[in-house]
């Protein structure tokens, strides 16, 4: 896989168009996220404490999950990281229908639309037969999640 730049390390669906993505990952990590006065991600397990930092005077902390994806798209692994509660209560909902499953089983179409709060998703399983490419990446996604609890670059 060639290197990505930073910004399209991470995934972000785009606005107006179906986002098409397959999980990689067997579990994705869970915890909180919560910004500092400089504009810096510090995120920590549930089970923690909230650790120490000059955090935004507006800002909470907010349920987040990350996994690793690719992006059929831009045609690489990414991270995911996902702030969205409608998001999250959609990809558990299809993971626990016996139906599909563990996300890593089908595609993931994601639609975002509106602006700023008025910003909503869908998400929408798709069955989709698993490219070798795919398939190879799910093996071994070339992605440590758990850097991102230590405020690291998740592919170092």
């Amino acid at each position: 896989m060639e290197t990505a730049s930073s910004e399209s390390r991470y995934f972000k669906p785009a606005k107006g168009k179906p986002n098409k993505v397959r999980i990689l990952s067997q579990a994705p990590i869970q915890g909180y996220v919560q910004w500092t006065a400089e504009g810096r991600p510090v995120r920590w397990p549930h089970d923690a404490k909230k650790p120490q930092a000059n955090y935004q005077d507006d800002s909470k902390p907010r349920k987040f999950i990350a996994c690793a994806v690719w992006n059929y798209e831009a045609q690489t692994v990414q991270v995911w990281d996902v702030t969205q509660r409608s998001v999250i209560d959609a990809i558990f909902s299809i993971a626990s229908d016996k139906d599909f499953g563990h996300p890593n089983n089908y595609d993931l179409k994601i639609m975002r639309t509106g602006e700023g709060l008025d910003t909503q998703y869908s998400v929408i399983p798709i069955s989709a037969d698993l490219t070798e490419e795919v398939q190879q990446y799910m093996q071994e996604p070339g992605v440590n999640l758990e850097a991102l609890f230590e405020g690291e670059d998740p592919f170092a």
